[in-house]
């Protein structure tokens, strides 16, 4: 009898045992897992959506979209207008630029005397014979900061570049160096190499 109730008691345990403890109890609680490596995909031309024959009203668009790092969000956009459902909505980010725009994505330049810097898309070139210290980045606003060895005297100054991604460029002395601040049109990650005189900074 006393063998009986044991087993009784070890069998009502293990029913009430989950199946793996590592997993939680709620799948909507776990944490979310990012990464910082973006998937490589062709640059959007233009995509269409085909509306059901019964819808009347469009209520709001969800975008979903993959960040810099890697992490996914979404956002929604309200419309609540009247749709024609014979039509496809289209989604394109193709289109003729204007003046403005596509004087704002030329290139541009700007020279300090021992120091220049040209753009070309998201291409930024730096040529200067001082030896590059180090880099690093700046947010609020968004920025590239590039320290050079040099011991000068002089005043900070700013240049404007106005060739997206490069907004402008501030020099500033700082006794045993000079640093150079690029500040950006957004967010993002970049890539540097060095070849002889010239520095180049990829933006993407």
């Amino acid at each position: 009898m006393k063998y009986s109730l044991i087993l009784s008691l070890l069998l009502t345990v293990s029913s009430m045992g989950r199946e793996n403890p590592f997993f939680a109890l709620d799948p909507s609680k776990t944490q979310k897992i990012t990464s910082n490596v973006i998937e490589s995909k062709p640059p959007l031309n233009s995509v269409s959506y085909t509306l059901p024959d019964q819808a009347r009203i469009l209520k709001e668009v969800t975008f979903t979209i993959q960040n810099i790092d890697g992490s996914i969000e979404s956002h929604k956009m309200a419309v609540d207008q009247s749709v024609d459902w014979h039509r496809p909505l289209q989604l394109s980010q193709s289109g003729v630029q204007t003046a403005k725009s596509a004087q704002h994505n030329s290139s541009s330049s700007a020279d300090f005397g021992f120091i220049r810097f040209t753009t070309n898309g998201k291409t930024l070139t730096i040529n200067t014979t001082d030896p590059l210290s180090r880099h690093f980045v700046l947010s609020d606003p968004n920025r590239i900061v590039l320290d050079f060895k040099r011991s000068a005297s002089f005043r900070s100054e700013k240049k404007h570049l106005n060739a997206a991604p490069f907004k402008s460029v501030v020099m500033s002395n700082h006794n045993q160096f000079v640093r150079a601040t690029i500040t950006l049109d957004g967010r993002y990650s970049y890539t540097l190499n060095q070849s002889g005189n010239n520095i180049i900074v990829n933006c993407k």
